[in-house]
């Protein structure tokens, strides 16, 4: 993959962690998404049924409308019920051993240190967060639109550190997945960036070595 086609690649499964709408269902109906990730899964060596969640046989309208359930059922619930797309969620609130507030040390919060971490990166590559991540700008769908931006502009070096440091979270949401039984489509998606991850990861850990 060239650095425009990782970019792509990124910028891609973040516009499908948004909630579905029509041209999500159509997409799925026509195979293209499927054909789209297809030739990189081959190209990784992962048997074609990695992507099943993406060969749906049902017609567009009931495809929105069970995407749509279960994307509510998965993400739009109490945090007790449902699972969080935000990286702070998932870690420590803060690994600061001088922090004094009582729920320091515990998980299952917002605005921890990873969305303090990168509001200073964004503010430093001028990047402004829309409305809708205003109070969670460590959510999944922010992490892979800005590493599609870094692919675009940094380093190698710069990139690999990111994904230690902010991608880190994906094998806690992949066991999430799994715990609340999501849709194949969910799975399929989640199971593409991992795969991706751990390809770019070899990758970025090869050429650092070079």
């Amino acid at each position: 993959m060239t650095a425009q086609e990782r970019g792509f690649f990124c910028q891609l499964l973040a516009s499908l962690f948004y909630s579905p709408d029509q041209e999500l269902a159509k997409q799925i109906q026509e195979r293209r998404l499927y054909s789209f990730f297809d030739k990189y899964i081959q190209s990784w060596g992962e048997e074609e049924g990695f992507l099943k969640g993406f060969l749906m046989e049902e017609e567009s309208e009931n495809l929105l409308r069970d995407l749509e359930n279960e994307y509510a059922r998965l993400f739009s619930g109490s945090s007790q019920e449902s699972i969080s797309l935000v990286e702070s969620f998932h870690k420590l609130w803060t690994n600061d051993p001088q922090c004094s507030l009582p729920f320091a040390s515990e998980k299952g919060l917002l605005m921890g240190d990873s969305a303090i971490h990168l509001l200073e990166i964004y503010r430093e590559c001028s990047l402004e967060i829309s409305e809708e991540f205003k109070w969670c700008p460590d959510h999944i769908v922010v992490e892979l639109e800005f590493l599609s931006y870094l692919y675009e502009r940094a380093t190698d070096i710069e990139i690999k550190k990111f994904i230690e440091d902010h991608l880190d979270w994906i094998p806690f949401l992949e066991e999430e997945f799994k715990r609340f039984h999501a849709h194949p489509f969910y799975l399929s998606l989640l199971g593409v960036l991992s795969l991706f991850l751990n390809v770019e990861k070899r990758r970025l850990e090869i050429g650092n070595n070079g």
